[in-house]
Parts: C-alpha cells; structure tokens; sequence
C-alpha cells in the first residue's frame, strides 16, 4: 500500500477537498463500496444518515424496490414519529423522536469526470461548529461510503487500538 499524504487507496481511505456543497467520491472508494452501487449516467437519489454528528452514511433512498432491513427500521420510526397523537405523546425520547433529522434527503451527481455527493445545508449545520470544513474523509464501511469530518475521524482514532482488539 503507498500513501501519499491524500489516499490510502488499499484501505478505501481518502481525504477530499469539501467544494462549497460537494464532496467528489474518489474512484478507489466508490469501487471498494457496495451501497450505494454508483451506476450509469443519471442522478443518484440517496440519503445522509447521521450515525453521528460529523459521521455520514450514503444510504439509498429509492430503488423501486420495497426497503428492507435497518433502513426499513428507521423509515418506520419516522413514520412513527409523524404520527398525530395527543399532547404528551412522544415527548419522552428526544434521540429517538428526533429520527427523521438524521436522514437526509441528497443527490450523488453522475461522473463527470466523477461521482459527487451534493451535500445539503441540513447537513451541514448539523456539523458540531469546531470540525474543519475544507475538506472530509471519505471512506467505505461495512461496504457503504462514509463521509466523516476530520475531527470527528481524530477523535474515533484516540483510543489505543490496543482497546479495540479482542
């Protein structure tokens, strides 16, 4: 593996200029990812979820085909969460009443002369206001492109890694 300061491309690891509201999925890491599937010519209709502030999973929103699994989950709850209800009802919970600001609706941009994920302003600004904002980590985790801001990257790398293996 060669490193030269912006890419560890063996690792899926790439550190991108943040460009007003894109961000440019370098090659290495779209082909290393297997959600979203970045494919043909046409815009990508996708969401942010927020794992954490300043931490991004590119999810597919609409595939024509029914959403199963964890992103089904968290549809659900959203859906919940809208539900009327009486004055008191879900005011218990605030993380999880709080679910649909942690999917945000973006668009990835198709190559030209690469994928670009179109980051909204609701993302953004749910950036803690310390983190630097020129540019972003880019990297792919259990198979789906991450966006992680850098200090939110330094503060998940401090711990020994001598704690994180078994």
């Amino acid at each position: 593996m060669v490193i030269d300061g912006n890419s560890a491309e063996a690792s899926g690891l790439a550190r991108v200029k943040f460009e007003r509201e894109r961000i440019r999925l370098p090659i290495h890491v779209v082909e290393s990812a297997n959600h979203p599937r970045l494919v043909g010519k046409d815009p990508i209709k996708c969401g942010l979820l927020v794992l954490t502030p300043g931490r991004f999973r590119l999810v597919m929103l609409s595939t024509g085909s029914p959403t199963t699994g964890d992103l089904s989950r968290i549809l659900h709850e959203i859906e919940e969460a809208e539900t009327p209800g009486d004055v008191l009802d879900r005011t218990d919970n605030n993380a999880r009443d709080g679910i649909g600001a942690r999917l945000i609706p973006c668009t990835i941009s198709p190559p030209s002369p690469g994928w670009r994920v179109n980051f909204p302003q609701a993302a953004k600004d749910l950036i803690p206001e310390k983190e630097e904002r020129s540019f972003v980590f880019v990297l792919v985790v259990a198979g789906f492109i991450e966006i992680w801001f850098p200090d939110t990257l330094r503060r998940a790398s401090s711990a020994p890694i001598s704690e994180l293996l078994p």
